[in-house]
């Protein structure tokens, strides 16, 4: 991607080494300040750079930057060491903005300096020719007190008019003009910069007027005769970037046969009525020209074509309509009527142009033609990306080579289709927006706002997050209605829409394998009613399989799929996978897991809405055009604080699901007290109070668990063995002892005989910094004032440990 000079001119230092790249960076900061908004753009690890500023006027000429050229060497540098270069890219030239370098290293923006978000903010200097004018004085001036010297100097002039040449007839014979151009080889000592050779091509196409095109093999021919001088790559830019117009006279290559002491043809004498002549044949070429161009445009937006490849056995080339592209014929017949497409209304466009013969040798130079013009008419190959409509051809890039060109069968969702559109009623398209979003808000309380920004991420990007969602909650609250949505909205509901796996299926090892055969393209993988996993080795299998799907880095962006009776096939990761479940205990919740989204339903059996709430709810969901709605609103939403990568927020449900999944029920009540103790706000404990709670959590979770779980005991730390080391661990990484101690496993014996509790402060609180030093008198004082201002919670809020926490008279 580029940009104009005009609008946004550019310094392009083109350093060889770090001391040019230092001594461009002190003259910019030298003439411009320290503190000017000036964009950087690098590339890779080389010292070349490019500042890029804001023209200060671009409407107005005075204020354009004009294209100069410097050639440089520094003190110390002979013939055998690379020349350092500036250019000032001004007006009528661009550079490259975004994209990747023909070395491989991509263009980039330094940071603090990203030339997109200095324009957001306006933060771009302005400048003018002058300015720049001072800039090239100053480091003349600062290179040759280096001991360095200008060795090139070009540019500067105000820009011509560009001109097309391509309706007028050849200044001599085409053959003398190529005999002229023998004569001036195409080398460094002729052409010795780009700024030359792009020079010398504009004017071959002015000489050779109407013939430029027909005689572009020629010309190549020429440019090209040392490959390492002038690659065909380079020729080919350079000589399209000229397509439109040349800033050059129709006899300028003369002068430049006249310079080199070339003769080869006096200018040609024209009879008196040479000009009203050539206005005629001027109108005719350029009618047929459009005549040419309309019929190639036709075919393009009706058609695609497949590429041959013998090694798919594919040797005859087809058509497919790009309005129903499961259908493929012979191009070869269509190009002689003899298929049976009934639009031959352009086929008659394009034989009424008289320039393509029916017979295959026209075709084909037909199809030549159209790739000239519309490259993305051509695919090798097939693919389903939900970012593109059905039938359009999607370049895809790969790591070598050229990109492929496959053609898309994936159908969009009648919502994206629906969302392009403005909405019929703009009242009701607000009420059904009001609908959704106190929908959202009811099921995610205090994340509705991350998942919002979720959803409108992957709205706005067409990529996927690093989380997958974990949607737990009781039966018939609305999960399903949720998920429905989702799926509605991304993928669209119907036959081959929509990826939906039942949760049973991923249970099943058998049924496992196959489990992902159908979910290629899709936005979101629906997996539902995932039961409770039979066994711990089945729910890590589980859990391991879609972390892999939903990791944030580059390996997440592929998966492999099986089918049935053909080989795994790796394909492009879009997806989201959201798991609604009636169980908690489903799907395995680790502790510090940064890759799933757990979130309990925030509608319940005991809040949940009357029936004609769902009823409205299910009337919004089920019409694609009343959804769109949700859409429109994601397709605006500010996210860009919104990071993919960066974990989900821990919900309290979260929590709860990996302080419940911990087999030890030591460390499962020391986390659960821990717990209680934040959320009461103490900041302070000693180990007595947290065995005591321990105890009476335990209680609770026999209580609740309708004695299921007994993992009763005394919980005493003094002789800390086995499991109750795994608690202590865990408690290291929670707070740090305060006020010594000899260790955390019991008591410390004071004056011999004064058995005193080791004593805990919370990581993360204020007391914790405060008394890393203090005595133990201090320790126990804050302890009495933290219990006196901060009451244990009567009722832990965790379901699990639900119920009065009693503890012990102290």
């Amino acid at each position: 991607m580029g940009i104009l000079g005009r609008w946004a001119p550019g310094i392009d230092s083109d350093a060889e080494n770090e001391e040019a790249h230092r001594l461009v960076e002190d003259v910019v900061i030298q003439v411009f300040g320290r503190a000017a908004g000036i964009a950087e753009r690098i590339r890779g690890d080389s010292p070349r750079r490019l500042y890029a500023f804001r023209c200060r006027d671009p409407k107005s000429p005075d204020a354009w930057v004009r294209t100069r050229h410097l050639a440089y060497r520094l003190a110390g540098e002979d013939d055998l060491d690379p020349i350092h270069k500036i250019d000032v890219i001004g007006i009528g030239n661009q550079y490259v903005i975004a994209g990747t370098h023909p070395s491989g290293a991509p263009y980039k923006w330094a940071s603090g300096y990203d030339l997109a978000d200095m324009v957001a903010a306006d933060e771009l200097e302005r400048v003018d020719d002058a300015a720049i004018a001072r800039f090239l004085e100053a480091f003349e001036e600062e290179l040759t007190a280096r001991g360095g010297v200008i060795i090139n100097r070009r540019g500067g002039a105000a820009p011509g008019e560009e001109r097309d040449h391509s309706a007028e007839d050849p200044i001599f014979p085409v053959r003398d003009i190529f005999d002229g151009l023998d004569r001036i080889p195409n080398s460094e000592a002729n052409f010795p910069s780009r700024d030359d050779f792009v020079s010398i091509l504009a004017k071959i196409r002015a000489a050779l007027g109407s013939e430029a095109e027909g005689n572009r093999e020629h010309v190549e021919a020429w440019a090209t005769e040392n490959p390492e001088w002038c690659p065909p790559e380079y020729f080919d830019k350079a000589w399209e970037s000229l397509s439109r117009g040349v800033r050059v006279g129709r006899y300028a290559l003369d002068e430049v046969f006249r310079r080199h002491g070339v003769f080869t043809s006096a200018r040609a004498d024209f009879p008196d009525d040479a000009h009203e002549v050539s206005k005629l044949i001027r109108a005719d070429i350029e009618a047929r020209k459009t005549a040419e161009a309309a019929a190639i445009d036709l075919f393009a937006s009706t058609y695609v074509v497949s590429d041959v490849n013998y090694c798919r056995n594919e040797g005859t080339l087809q058509l497919r309509r790009r309005e129903k592209p499961d259908s493929a014929f012979k191009g070869v017949d269509w190009w002689r009527y003899w298929d049976s497409d009934p639009n031959t209304a352009v086929l008659d466009a394009i034989h009424a142009t008289g320039k393509y013969p029916a017979t295959e040798k026209g075709f084909y130079a037909f199809l030549r033609d159209v790739r000239k013009r519309h490259p993305t008419c051509f695919f090798s190959g097939e693919t389903l990306d939900p970012r593109y409509d059905r039938g359009v051809v999607v370049v895809e890039e790969r790591p070598q080579g050229k990109p492929s060109h496959r053609l898309n069968m994936r159908f969009q969702s009648p919502v994206i289709l629906a969302a392009r559109q403005s909405p019929r009623c703009q009242k009701q398209a607000a009420s059904d927006l009001e609908t959704l979003l106190e929908f959202i808000g009811r099921v995610f309380g205090p994340d509705t706002n991350y998942e919002l920004d979720t959803l409108a991420y992957m709205v706005q990007s067409g990529k996927r997050p690093g989380h997958l969602l974990f949607l737990v909650g009781e039966p018939g609250v609305g999960k399903s209605t949720y998920n429905h949505m989702l799926t509605a909205m991304f993928d669209g509901i119907g036959q081959g829409m929509g990826g939906q796996i039942d949760g049973t299926k991923l249970v099943n090892e058998g049924a496992r394998r196959f489990a992902l055969a159908r979910v290629e393209g899709c936005r979101i993988l629906s997996i539902k009613e995932l039961p409770k996993g039979s066994t711990a080795h089945t729910m890590a299998q589980i859990t391991s399989t879609l972390k892999q799907m939903v990791d944030p880095g580059a390996d997440g962006d592929y998966f492999q799929i099986e089918r049935k009776g053909k080989d795994i096939e790796t394909v492009r990761n879009f997806m989201r996978v959201v798991i609604t479940s009636n169980y908690e205990t489903s799907l395995r919740v680790e502790e510090n897991d940064r890759r799933i989204f757990y979130v309990r339903c925030g509608i319940t059996i005991a809040n949940k809405p009357d029936l004609a709430y769902y009823d409205r709810l299910n009337e919004v969901v089920s019409k694609p055009e009343r959804l769109a709605t949700l859409w429109r609103y994601l397709k605006t939403r500010d996210v860009r604080d919104y990071k993919p990568a960066k974990a989900p927020p821990v919900s309290d449900g979260k929590l709860e699901a990996q302080v419940t999944a911990m087999a030890n029920p030591w460390e499962r009540y020391a986390a659960a007290a821990i717990w209680l103790l934040r959320v009461s706000g103490r900041e302070m404990f000693d180990v007595r109070e947290l065995s005591d709670l321990m105890g009476a959590l335990g209680d609770n979770e026999y209580r609740n668990t309708g004695g299921a779980v007994n993992d009763r005991s005394d919980f005493d730390f003094r002789a800390a063995k086995g499991p109750a080391q795994a608690a202590l661990r865990y408690l290291s990484g929670q707070a740090d002892k305060v006020g010594g101690g000899k260790d955390g496993r019991g008591y410390k014996i004071e004056g011999g005989t004064k058995r005193l509790p080791v004593i805990y402060a919370l990581k993360g609180t204020k007391v914790a910094h405060r008394l890393a030093s203090a005595g133990r008198d201090d320790v126990l004082d804050a302890l009495d004032r933290d219990r006196d201002r901060n009451r244990l919670r009567e009722d832990h809020p965790m379901q699990r440990f639900a119920g009065p926490v009693r503890l012990p008279e102290s």
